[in-house]
């Protein structure tokens, strides 16, 4: 199972910069899924780190169309790793959600 959560990450990443470049089905569904999956391996710790940097990719990304000739690729390919980043995010939330049930009912 270790290998699993890099290889969707990895996954996601393909998928997030190739997006840029071509439509490609169910992107946001794609990306959203293999950030939760990538996210299942990570520890507590992690998950703070994930949420704010799902936040800053989500609102800088639309920033970088501004950058003349490669601006509006560069805007899709971090959009898409913001996508990633927030699926991640959401099951972190989860996670520590389900944590915290079980640490009061323990």
């Amino acid at each position: 199972m270790d290998r699993i959560y890099p290889a969707a990450r990895m996954i996601a990443v393909i998928y997030a910069i190739v997006g840029a470049f071509m439509v490609l089905p169910e992107s946001a569904l794609v990306l959203l899924v293999l950030g939760g999956i990538a996210a299942l391996g990570n520890k507590a710790d992690d998950n703070q780190n994930i949420l704010l940097t799902a936040i800053a990719l989500n609102i800088c990304a639309p920033l970088l169309s501004s950058v003349p000739n490669i601006g509006d690729k560069l805007a899709a390919i971090f959009g898409g790793f913001g996508t990633a980043y927030a699926g991640a995010a959401i099951v972190g939330i989860a996670m520590a959600l389900v944590a915290r049930v079980r640490s009061d009912w323990a």
